[in-house]
């Protein structure tokens, strides 16, 4: 039984790598989603497949430790209902995630869903949650017996790689967060003989980021309980894990700031990101892209790595822009949530779509509005406060079957370089 399980492993494992490098040189968007729909299929098999070689593996172990006897019991597995000490896994340990066996993976993810369906809370940290920062950990489609579908059909991305992009630092356990930035270095000067040497002194600035907490609530049909453990556990992690990161990565963008929320780009306090850096324009042309590059940063640089965020109907205002003989002006290459803006005769720029930012390109979209960033996605900082934490509860819609989950992380942000973005605004056209 085992050498055949292994045998299918590999079998399945062949037939994914396949199917990835398949879709790589697909230029069809239908078969891409059909190739990710299969990937996803065989993700779901190979998990069950090593959630069953690592029961066998288990009960092998059992069986030896039993032979031993009684003297080697300090030996033995964890008691059944206690976390395994892998559950112990936090920031600022080995978050590598290769790291461990796949046996590790399957007890943890066994035990934790175990502990799911006896109303008990988990913790998922922050590394380990696929859908808010892109770290996979296993499948997490619903596998069941083959007489059912294994997967759900997904919708479209609902969430901005933005989150992805940004500074996140680890700060387990802390209550704000303050960083300090440079607003411009000293300058030397000239000096007679006899005479004082010109003061040089750097100007600095600091911002304060304080924790806010963002919460997300879910329901699922008691239908799911089937589910073996670690699809269950699997399941409830992308749920609240997406949902999360879904307001998280708007927030990066609009964020009002103050008690309890994240200060977003749009509303940046001015030592950090003054008013008078930013970018006027009433329409989507020809020289946009160049007044965006070359109204950000210092005076003696053209800045590279900087990323434009903006809305989809405003890319798509982009690609409309035509040259003076009729051909497109701008040429729009794109991977999924982000890609690259770029002209003959311009610059290429790299952009990030976020639907948190008013399309400028909106008749409704009313003047003095901001509407797009451009900078350096690392000087917004994002402290993390807390692993998610995720509750179960099966009697608040007892009667019609379904269960209900809730998830918490407390969480900051703030651009934390002075200029670090310059943001576009919306103006009545002349």
């Amino acid at each position: 039984m085992e050498k055949w399980l292994k045998d299918l492993l590999k079998k399945k494992e062949e037939e994914r790598t396949a199917l990835k490098e398949k879709g790589k040189n697909s230029n069809s968007v239908e078969e891409v989603r059909s190739i990710g729909e299969q990937v996803e299929s065989v993700n779901g098999e190979i998990e069950n497949i090593k959630a069953q070689l690592a029961k066998i593996n288990t009960q092998s172990e059992e069986d030896k430790r039993g032979e031993q006897g009684d003297d080697n019991q300090e030996q033995r597995s964890t008691p059944q209902g206690q976390l395994n000490p892998i559950g112990t896994y936090v920031m600022g340990q080995s978050n590598d995630q290769e790291a461990r066996s796949d046996e590790e993976l399957t007890k943890l993810y066994e035990t934790r869903g175990a502990q799911l369906k006896e109303k008990r809370s988990v913790t998922f940290d922050i590394d380990e949650m696929p859908e808010f920062r892109t770290v996979s950990l296993g499948g997490g489609n619903l596998v069941v017996q083959k007489k059912y579908s294994n997967t759900l059909s997904p919708t479209f991305n609902e969430v901005s790689s933005l989150v992805d992009k940004v500074n996140a630092i680890p700060l387990i356990g802390g209550e704000s967060y303050t960083k300090g930035f440079e607003i411009s270095s000293g300058e030397g000067d000239y000096t007679t003989e006899t005479g004082d040497y010109a003061e040089a002194e750097p100007t600095t600035d600091y911002v304060t980021i304080q924790k806010a907490k963002i919460t997300a609530y879910a329901e699922m049909t008691d239908e799911s309980l089937k589910l073996p453990n670690i699809n269950y556990q699997s399941l409830v992690r992308t749920n609240i894990g997406k949902a999360l990161r879904k307001k998280v990565t708007k927030q990066i963008i609009v964020g009002a700031g103050g008690a309890n929320a994240l200060t977003g780009i749009f509303n940046a306090p001015t030592n950090v990101m003054p008013t008078e850096g930013d970018i006027l324009i009433s329409e989507i042309d020809a020289d946009t892209l160049d007044k965006i590059v070359f109204g950000f940063g210092g005076d003696e640089d053209i800045e590279g790595g900087a990323y434009l965020i903006l809305n989809k109907q405003d890319l798509a205002a982009f690609a409309s822009v035509r040259s003076t003989d009729g051909k497109k002006l701008y040429k729009i290459k794109k991977n999924g949530n982000e890609g690259t803006i770029s002209s003959d005769d311009s610059f290429e720029v790299p952009f990030i779509i976020n639907s948190a930012c008013p399309a400028l390109s909106a008749d409704g979209t009313v003047a003095d509005t901001y509407c797009m960033a451009y900078g350096m996605v690392q000087a917004y900082e994002m402290p993390i406060f807390s692993p998610i934490e995720v509750e179960e509860s099966r009697d608040f819609k007892f009667r019609s079957g379904q269960i209900a989950f809730r998830g918490a992380v407390w969480t900051g942000g703030n651009v934390s370089m002075y200029k670090g973005f310059t943001r576009i605004k919306k103006v009545a056209a002349v």
